[in-house]
């Protein structure tokens, strides 16, 4: 673990928001798989059967979902390149926001994590506690 004396404020907060936002998607794919993977995938194909997307698309992304939620937990909570983690959990908070707003939901509060994701992606270069020392 390297600390930049400098910037000590700054990789604790790196390291509370990773934190914080792995325990938030560890829930969201611990429910999903109690659900099984059928019943989210029949979830989630009939929250979209009125929207535009085809279920040719839906059906496969009902499935890495969960897989790519339990995935950003480890990845933040390592710190194994971290800054392509945070980019990563950007990108799947997109995916979310984009189809809460095509199924005319509201999408505010993956807003925000979107923002926290943004923030992650700024602090990783101040963070210093991360697996297989340096850090890229």
């Amino acid at each position: 673990m390297k600390v930049d004396k400098d910037h000590v404020e700054l990789w604790w907060i790196s390291l509370i928001l990773r934190i914080a936002m792995a325990s938030l998607f560890f829930v969201a794919a611990l429910s999903k798989f109690m659900m099984g993977l059928e019943g989210i995938s029949g979830y989630i194909l009939a929250a979209f059967k009125d929207t535009f997307l085809p279920s040719w698309m839906l059906a496969p992304y009902s499935y890495i979902l969960p897989f790519a939620e339990a995935l950003i937990p480890v990845w933040l909570l390592t710190g194994y390149k971290l800054r392509t983690g945070w980019i990563f959990t950007a990108f799947v908070l997109v995916t979310l926001a984009f189809g809460l707003a095509v199924s005319k939901q509201s999408a505010a509060d993956v807003y925000i994590y979107l923002l926290v994701a943004c923030l992650g992606i700024y602090l990783s270069r101040y963070d210093g506690c991360v697996l297989g020392g340096k850090k890229k």
